[in-house]
């Protein structure tokens, strides 16, 4: 059985660290991510050989163990409201980057890694928001291309991004 908490997490949620509200965003995103990504964190095979060499399996195996493990230990510092906006945020991006990147060719990839490399090669502070935008679509492709993301998004997830993009288009 797959646990709701990753294990590295389970010390912050018994100290009290995070909030109900928290538990269950952690809980959420770990589920979302494990069901639209195609590719694991760790290969069976890497944990395998892990758990041969050490004698103890890894506690993050799949991209839902390592978001969920992230965000719960770097953000529990925020309000439950942040810590919502946080959570939004990396649903959004992970939808988007389904959406931008699942009918490209790779010239497209090609194009957003050559034009990264230029800025971070010839900028060191005050990108231009074209700039960003570009650094913002290589983070999108990374998670695109590592994490292997398919379209397994709910119809009200859908929803729910149809409405960020209107909001942001008006």
């Amino acid at each position: 059985m797959e646990e709701l908490l990753n294990d590295s997490i389970i010390e912050m949620v018994n100290d009290g660290i995070l909030s109900m509200r928290g538990i269950n965003n952690l809980i959420f995103i770990k589920s979302f991510i494990d069901r639209v990504a195609s590719k694991k964190f760790i290969d069976k095979e890497a944990v395998m050989n892990l758990e041969k060499k050490y004698g103890v399996r890894p506690n993050i195996i799949t991209w839902g163990d390592y978001f969920q493990t992230q965000m719960a230990t770097t953000l529990h510092v925020l309000s439950d409201d942040e810590f919502d906006r946080a959570v939004d945020t990396l649903k959004f991006d992970i939808i988007a980057s389904y959406t931008i990147f699942s009918e490209k060719d790779r010239s497209f990839f090609e194009w957003v890694e050559l034009t990264y490399m230029t800025i971070m090669n010839h900028k060191e502070a005050d990108f231009t928001p074209d700039e960003e935008e570009i650094i913002h679509l290589r983070i999108l492709m990374d998670y695109y291309e590592n994490v292997g993301i398919v379209n397994n998004f709910t119809e009200s997830e859908m929803y729910w991004f149809a409405g960020f993009q209107e909001a942001q288009a008006q």
